[in-house]
């Protein structure tokens, strides 16, 4: 496991950024959706709420490795991930539902990971270049 860089999760928990997970079938099909419930609870941990994602949970049960990207403006970073675990109740899916609530959403569960790597991909001369 390694730790995201601090400038990165500042850039996470950022107003307007993009937050997108991104898993791939069995087969190696890819499949990505913007999710709003992103989160880094620990600079080597990644988290996500299980909100509508039915094809998103598929994929995650048929193959442990996924990468989020994050972006806002001329930034952007990929976070791989590896190792999800779902997690069905407890205090942090219940703080995350009652955030949700406002926009009248559930998370029917969440799904935590362990960072494996993290690169740069903003529109610069560093896109591509491993971070952490």
């Amino acid at each position: 496991m390694v730790d995201i860089p601090a400038n990165v999760l500042e850039k996470m928990n950022a107003e307007g950024t993009v937050k997108v997970l991104v898993t791939a079938d069995a087969a190696g099909q890819p499949h990505a959706i913007v999710c709003g419930t992103i989160m880094s609870p620990s600079p080597d941990k990644m988290v996500v709420g299980e909100v509508l994602m039915k094809k998103s949970r598929a994929n995650l049960e048929a193959n442990p490795k996924a990468a989020f990207m994050i972006a806002a403006g001329m930034n952007a970073y990929e976070i791989d991930v590896a190792n999800p675990v779902r997690i069905a109740d407890g205090p942090a899916l219940d703080e995350m539902n009652k955030a949700l609530a406002a926009i009248h959403l559930k998370a029917a569960a969440m799904w935590m990971f362990d960072v494996t790597a993290v690169y740069e991909q903003g529109a610069n001369p560093n896109a591509g270049t491993k971070i952490a």
